[in-house]
């Protein structure tokens, strides 16, 4: 499972070498293939080949008739793009997704388990300052849900 961050560079062509600290739990299943879409908050997502299919089925039961859940696919589909570790361990990030985030040369790696993100240094900076609640509190939160939802597993 992806954990922790790293800052790196994108080359001159839009490459980014992704770090091994990631690379090492990309699976088998995956055959080198990542997919980067849109995040949310500006950043990208990506994910190895065999958590996108996990995505996708997800997708496949989102109702058609539901125009969040139609728009949603519409744009998280939409600048889905496959790319292959080269020999050098590099993926080119498209122009669109590029611009769409906001990445220059340096960018941070963010592990989030089943995937990774993408984040231009500024943008991620802006977006931690713009959170109203502080990490306790929302940890707060986040364990009465879990609690929940294990208490209504047994």
């Amino acid at each position: 499972m992806f954990q922790g961050h790293s800052i790196c560079n994108l080359d001159a062509k839009s490459r980014l070498i992704l770090p091994a600290k990631f690379r090492k739990y990309i699976k088998p299943e995956a055959d080198n293939k990542l997919v980067l879409t849109k995040g949310m908050d500006d950043c990208l997502l990506v994910y190895p080949q065999d958590e996108w299919e996990k995505v996708k089925q997800v997708m496949l039961n989102f109702n058609p008739f539901n125009g969040e859940e139609r728009n949603f696919t519409r744009v998280f589909l939409y600048y889905a793009n496959e790319c292959e570790l080269d020999s050098q361990n590099r993926i080119l990030i498209p122009t669109d997704l590029l611009q769409l985030a906001g990445l220059k040369k340096e960018v941070i790696v963010l592990g989030l388990l089943d995937k990774m993100e993408i984040w231009d240094p500024d943008k991620k900076k802006n977006y931690d300052n713009s959170i109203s609640s502080t990490y306790e509190e929302i940890a707060e939160k986040v364990s009465e849900i879990v609690i929940t939802r294990t208490n209504n597993k047994s």
